[in-house]
């Protein structure tokens, strides 16, 4: 794989560069995305597994550039409606030319690669939500920088920004805390795209609290969405006591949950929070 390292390289920079050299178009060909996001793939696929094995954001963006070119493969070959392709393809390309330039901007200093890939991350996983379903690595990585995110940018004392922390840390229990053998097997693709698409209304919570915050605007708009999020949460813990969750048995309710890490990661963002609000 180290010799091919290089010429994938030179491919991602050929197709970055290519739709700006082209005095027709900005726009990509659907040859040059679909050749970018296999490249992209494939560079990731080496990072995550020999430069960077245990940098999970990697694997993330891997997983990220793999959906987004199986879906491009089905619209380019006309399995998605033309409506669907033509909204969709802007913002693929966008996703890829950020991931390629993020590379062809620091291919000498792979520490700062590392510090970037939160904001990274930030940036197109949102896009995919948009456009597909994802997997649970990928949403649970999303909402676990989306929180972090949050702290830096909103005051945590706010009501507003509480609520939503409320709903962030809700939803990564279910992707992560919840025991899978719980959850009906018919179930868990449906329980995925409801969690995928609140997710979506969270991120979208979030930037519009941000900005509003930095314009010292009112958030009276931002907290009517939260209730009506606030709603639909209701709705899916409802939902999964009656419809995508399984009766366990007494001895399985048990401290540790399945997934120790989350509670430590959630104990280390409250108490940060509660740090914040009495300073």
């Amino acid at each position: 794989m180290d010799h091919v390292l290089p010429s994938l390289m030179d491919n991602i920079n050929d197709c970055i560069s290519s739709c700006y050299h082209s005095t027709s178009s900005a726009m990509m060909t659907d040859e040059q995305l679909n050749f970018l996001l296999q490249n992209l793939q494939y560079l990731f696929t080496y990072l995550a597994e020999q430069v960077f094995p245990l940098v999970t954001q990697y694997e993330i963006l891997q997983k990220v550039c793999g959906n987004i070119r199986d879906f491009h493969g089905l619209s380019f070959n006309g399995y998605v409606e033309y409506e669907i392709v033509e909204y969709v393809l802007p913002q693929l390309q966008y996703m890829a030319e950020k991931v390629g330039i993020f590379l062809w901007d620091d291919l000498t200093s792979e520490e700062s690669k590392v510090l970037k890939l939160p904001h990274l991350l930030m940036k197109i996983i949102p896009i995919e939500l948009e456009v597909l379903e994802t997997s649970l690595e990928v949403l649970r990585e999303y909402l676990i920088h989306l929180q972090e995110h949050m702290i830096t940018v909103t005051a945590p004392s706010t009501s507003g920004a509480r609520n939503i922390h409320a709903m962030i840390e809700f939803l990564l229990i279910v992707l992560i805390d919840m025991p899978k053998d719980f959850i009906h097997r018919d179930k868990v693709f449906d329980l995925l795209a409801r969690v995928g698409a609140l997710i979506k209304e969270v991120s979208t919570l979030v930037h519009n609290l941000e900005e509003k915050s930095m314009n010292e605007e009112s958030t009276d708009e931002t907290s009517c969405a939260a209730l009506d999020l606030q709603k639909s949460i209701e709705l899916l813990k409802e939902d999964l006591t009656y419809v995508y969750l399984k009766a366990p048995d007494p001895c399985q309710w048990c401290f540790p949950m399945s997934e120790g890490p989350l509670f430590m990661h959630l104990l280390h963002i409250n108490l940060n929070v509660l740090l914040d609000s009495n300073a």
